[in-house]
């Protein structure tokens, strides 16, 4: 990755290398792990896919984090205790090869291994059910992480069957959407009065800005509720997103692109910024970059600041309480 960074290489182009490489890494862990359970004399009662959650699920992982995955089985019918146990243990098995393999646990037990995101077909529409009729309740963490899922092995039609049940929820439940996109708005872009970057002032950060949480955040969180809005069926990174959300609406088409090189542009500095520290990249030191870079960083914050503007005028987050 570090050549291709220096090669400027395309992000996109970039960023679907490394999901390849995650990915099969993910499968020879769940091959692994079947080849095992099989030794004993024990199957899949029902067919099933793994799902990557959150920036895997987005293929825009590029530095190894933590863990976000989950398994979602058929409906097993009667005998759902022998389902349960089995997807069960075949996820915890799974999870511990991907921590010997360096993948991290997720600290919030956002994985296979946890009951709650281990379930059946039915068991994952009601989740999302809840989750799009009862806005008001719903974790951040669950729109951040679950709401972009992608199947990595198994049967990607109970993935598709699952996206087309959170699309119908939606269009029936619209107040939904107000409140994803005042998420979208919470985190303004990292600007001062006088257009300097706002950095943390303490801490172990000290001096460097939360590129994550205060810049690509916002613009992913901003393509989700609009592509969720549209009923844009894309398993694709936030880029991806923008450019089908342009040639959804053209009223959006020139604040998409730019939303979309924005974000390469960030996951660019993030990559650059991690590979060079040993870290997720997260926290970018600004006064170690140079002046085009400083500027190219302030553009993509006013593009932030015109997007969350976009979404505070369209869906009245302003009107919520």
């Amino acid at each position: 990755m570090r050549q291709y960074l220096e090669d400027e290489v395309g992000m996109g182009f970039l960023s679907n290398i490394i999901s390849e490489i995650n990915d099969a890494l993910i499968r020879r862990g769940i091959a692994l792990s079947l080849e095992d359970l099989a030794d004993r004399g024990r199957t899949p009662p029902v067919p099933f896919c793994w799902l990557a959650l959150g920036s895997e699920g987005r293929e825009e992982q590029l530095l190894r984090t933590d863990q976000d995955n989950a398994i979602l089985y058929a409906n097993p019918g009667d005998d759902d205790g022998l389902a349960e146990r089995f997807f069960l243990e075949l996820g915890e098995r799974v999870v511990e090869i991907l921590v010997e393999a360096g993948f991290e646990r997720c600290p919030g037990e956002v994985m296979a291994s946890n009951p709650k995101w281990n379930q059946p077909l039915d068991g994952w529409k009601r989740c999302f059910s809840q989750w799009i009729r009862e806005p008001e309740n719903i974790a951040v963490m669950h729109t951040n992480i679950f709401f972009d899922f992608r199947s990595v092995y198994g049967d990607p039609s109970l993935g598709a069957d699952l996206k087309s049940h959170i699309f119908q929820e939606v269009e029936a439940n619209r107040l939904f959407l107000a409140f994803l996109a005042r998420n979208a708005v919470q985190n303004p872009p990292p600007l001062s009065f006088f257009r300097n970057v706002v950095v943390e002032r303490s801490g172990e950060h000290r001096d460097a800005f939360d590129i994550k949480a205060r810049a690509m955040t916002p613009l992913a969180d901003a393509a989700r509720v609009l592509v969720y809005d549209y009923g844009i069926n894309i398993y694709g990174s936030t880029a991806e997103r923008w450019g089908a959300i342009a040639e959804t609406n053209e009223n959006l088409a020139r604040l998409a692109g730019e939303a979309a090189m924005a974000y390469e542009i960030l996951m660019r500095i993030r990559a650059i910024e991690g590979l060079t520290r040993g870290t997720s990249g997260r926290y970018v030191h600004i006064k170690e970059l140079n002046k085009l870079e400083r500027q190219t960083v302030r553009n993509t914050f006013s593009v932030v600041k015109d997007v969350q503007l976009m979404l505070t005028s369209r869906y009245r987050t302003d009107f919520l309480r």
